[in-house]
């Protein structure tokens, strides 16, 4: 991805938090970090400051719903999963490239479902998921 600073996010899922090396960089060099409100525990917890928490809030420990309130931004819709919910708050904000990191690794059913979900996010902006094992790049005709 090659947006400058101000046009590109980082979410992290609440998967499997990264640990090589390439998803570990991309966290540490973003310029704008989103959390999905069940990754923020863990990322705080890992030192990191979310620049956003966004979702449904029934994850996030109440210290932190406290603590980050100025950030949060809930959606109560049940239509549509909390990663779902930050790539729409990404583009709403003007972001025009998305890594996603820690949408993996869990539950299978969670896995399988965040990287289908990722043709529908290109239609908005340039959308990548990077693991530990990889990267997922949607295309469409236009691409």
């Amino acid at each position: 991805m090659t947006a400058s600073h101000s046009t590109s996010a980082v979410i992290i899922a609440n998967g499997r938090y990264p640990d090589h090396p390439l998803p570990l960089s991309l966290i540490r060099e973003a310029s704008f970090i989103v959390c999905t409100d069940g990754a923020a525990n863990d990322f705080i917890a890992r030192g990191g400051r979310p620049d956003a928490i966004v979702g449904d809030c029934d994850s996030i420990s109440p210290e932190n719903r406290e603590r980050f309130a100025a950030i949060i931004h809930p959606s109560a819709d049940q239509e549509t999963n909390d990663l779902t919910k930050s790539v729409q708050y990404c583009v709403a904000e003007g972001r025009k490239e998305i890594v996603i990191v820690g949408g993996t690794g869990k539950r299978e059913d969670h896995t399988l479902g965040n990287i289908s979900l990722l043709a529908d996010y290109c239609q908005f902006a340039q959308v990548m998921m990077v693991t530990n094992w990889g990267r997922f790049t949607p295309i469409n005709g236009s691409t």
